[in-house]
């Protein structure tokens, strides 16, 4: 590979991991459309992005560690759910068409443009919580971080595993590491703060694209030379990343980026209808 390829990957790993990591995904959002319009096929550009996300979410989660915002206990039983779906993911990728493959991503890339165009400020969390008895089904949570901020919700855990199951399946097919869902879930259908949700999703998303990884590496699907340049910019993004996500509020970075996103659905959408 030519030097000034590594270094484009490299820097453009970079960018993916500052903002997946403020934002709580993994990024391969972006890095999937990059490398099908390299030319790569569906299940390689799948199998390689995933790897990168390995690297940028388990640098951001060992950043959100030493800031103490994840919620490590709802994250491993989130990761629990979501494996077999990461197994199933990869498996998936074997058998479905490029042109097939390129019009499900475009589509579920409209989603994510609109949701994060939408995005808005999640409402405050109920003070009455703590003073009344989780019902069946809920998990309650209450821990101070490393700033001294205390965050106490409560969530139920049934509902919640079942969106990270589906998640995982998506995450690991699309290799997308599954933050554009998990994260709107977390803090709009379960209460979790916004730091938090950013912050845990980022430990789920490391264990269940770890799993998703290594079954796509099985199948043959990462190229590695690309893999290691953009995992290495995105590692040093991501610490970048969690250090800024703590001063700045993830809706509003979404909405800005949500053109771009609606850009490279179109693209997706347009090549897999049109282009032979």
């Amino acid at each position: 590979m030519p030097w000034f390829e590594a270094a484009g990957f490299i820097v453009f790993g970079f960018f993916v991991g500052t903002y997946g990591s403020m934002v709580g995904v993994g990024g391969g959002f972006l890095i999937v459309p990059l490398l099908l319009f390299l030319g790569a096929p569906a299940r390689v550009a799948a199998g390689t992005s995933l790897a990168v996300v390995l690297a940028n979410s388990t640098s951001s989660t060992l950043s959100y560690l030493r800031q103490k915002r994840v919620d490590v206990k709802s994250g491993l039983i989130f990761s629990a759910a979501g494996v077999p779906g990461a197994l199933l993911g990869a498996y998936a990728d074997q058998h479905v068409p490029h042109r097939v493959f390129t019009l499900l991503f475009g589509l579920l890339l409209v989603a994510v443009a609109v949701r994060a165009f939408l995005a808005r400020d999640p409402p405050p969390p109920m003070q009455s919580q703590s003073e009344t008895a989780p019902a069946e089904g809920q998990l309650s949570r209450d821990f101070v971080d490393a700033q001294g901020v205390r965050h106490s919700y409560r969530f139920n855990v049934w509902g919640a595993i079942g969106v990270s199951a589906a998640t995982g399946f998506l995450a690991s097919m699309f290799g997308i590491g599954g933050g554009v869902v998990q994260v709107p879930a977390m803090v709009y259908l379960f209460g979790f703060p916004t730091h938090i949700a950013v912050a845990t999703s980022q430990l789920v998303i490391a264990i269940t694209s770890a799993v998703g990884t290594a079954s796509h590496a099985y199948y043959g699907d990462i190229m590695l030379a690309p893999a290691v340049f953009l995992a290495i910019g995105a590692i040093a993004g991501a610490q970048v990343g969690a250090h800024l996500a703590s001063r700045l509020q993830p809706g509003p970075l979404m909405r800005w980026f949500s053109l771009a996103v609606a850009a490279a659905a179109l693209y997706l959408i347009y090549s897999s209808a049109f282009k032979h």
